[in-house]
């Protein structure tokens, strides 16, 4: 098989598990997000502030376990870019080989007034200057040079893995714009990126109008341009059209859900059904208690991460849904070689077998014990011969 047609098939399997056909194998994902660089000889500064490093790793841990696609390539820690502007609130510890970041609460409870008058000049001049500590009215020119060249930098290292994963391992890019944020619901942004978990639980409670003005404001500026550019698409040339997260319903009650959260998100989805393309929803935590929105899905067009849930059970909640995960990331790490193949046969058997799965590890690997090679070497020889 040549690249061209290895790289055909994957694109094509993924296509027929997210349309709920029965594809010619499982296809296989990677939801690494460290475990690579201490799998093929690195430290964790080494690779995540060396962009060769980044390359050549990700490369190698492709080759070794011929995985279908990536979920992450090298975007999603950004370390040279937000160390250019003062931001040093991810720790690295070669040590004892962990990144730790401390919640950063950048937009404050006093923000929510100005930002729904004036979004602009409130990220501007408030929630950037909070994030970034050297980004200011006194900042010489060099700083934001180099921030715009380490950005470049990190940009053109992400374009050439795409490209070498493709021309070279026959692997598809897992979104039209790999190394884009995605999607992200207003109330998603306050949780994950502007207010944490810590104050926007306090906001539910003492100022909830204000989160849905600011919702209203967010969405109108910031998102519903990206959800109506997306467009029929007649040939796939990736996996998914989007990305999207859910991680706010771990926060919320079903109701504050469908409140909040669930109005954006479905116009998000609505629009991918609308142009018939495909939506990756990285899910983490428990959707359980939100199954009868998730049950609105329609057939065909999404697929949900399953991380803390039983994905057995998940199927039977959500019949209508492509499923991504199945194989747990304890059993990779403690289990024997046969353990993990027989557990793999039951996901594929029971999950799989009319289609709507994409096998990938329930938890992201990031420390050294999080796998053994020789198990994940034998799952990843399973799933390309098992039919």
């Amino acid at each position: 098989m040549t690249l061209s047609d290895l790289l055909q098939e994957r694109i094509d399997i993924i296509d027929d598990a997210v349309r709920m056909k029965k594809p010619k194998r499982v296809p296989f994902i990677t939801v690494d997000a460290f475990w690579r660089y201490y799998d093929t000889g690195h430290k964790l500064s080494e690779a995540l502030l060396n962009t060769k490093i980044m390359h050549d790793a990700t490369i190698e841990f492709q080759k070794r376990y011929q995985h279908d696609g990536w979920l992450d390539i090298g975007a999603r820690n950004p370390l040279q870019v937000t160390r250019s502007l003062g931001n040093y609130e991810y720790n690295i510890d070669d040590q004892n080989n962990v990144l730790m970041l401390k919640e950063q609460c950048c937009f404050k409870e006093t923000d929510y007034d100005p930002f729904v008058e004036n979004p602009i000049r409130t990220l501007w001049e408030n929630v950037i200057t909070r994030k970034y500590t050297l980004f200011n009215q006194d900042m010489p020119s060099e700083v934001l040079c180099n921030t715009f060249g380490k950005f470049f930098e990190l940009d053109a290292a992400i374009k050439t893995i795409i490209q070498r994963l493709a021309t070279e391992c026959g692997v598809p890019p897992l979104t039209s714009v790999q190394s884009g944020p995605g999607i992200f619901t207003a109330f998603e942004c306050l949780y994950n990126f502007l207010r944490g978990m810590k104050g926007l639980a306090v906001d539910l409670r003492r100022c909830p109008e204000k989160i849905l003005a600011f919702g209203q404001v967010y969405h109108e500026l910031f998102v519903k341009g990206a959800i109506n550019s997306i467009e029929n698409t007649a040939v796939a040339t990736s996996s998914f059209t989007a990305l999207t997260s859910l991680l706010n319903q771990n926060l919320v009650s079903a109701k504050q859900f469908g409140k909040f959260c669930w109005p954006h998100f479905k116009e998000l989805t609505d629009r991918i059904v609308d142009t018939n393309n495909k939506l990756l929803i990285l899910s983490e935590g428990t959707t359980v208690h939100i199954t009868e929105y998730l049950q609105e899905l329609p057939k065909g067009h999404f697929c949900v991460y399953v991380e803390m849930d039983d994905i057995f059970e998940a199927r039977k909640r959500l019949p209508n849904l492509c499923l991504w995960g199945g194989l747990p990331l304890s059993l990779l790490a403690r289990g024997t070689q046969q353990e993990c193949i027989d557990h793999t046969k039951r996901v594929i058997d029971e999950v799989g077998r009319d289609g709507g799965l994409i096998l990938c590890t329930d938890k992201f690997s990031s420390a050294p014990g999080d796998c053994k090679r020789s198990n994940l070497l034998a799952v990843a020889e399973f799933i390309q011969t098992y039919r």
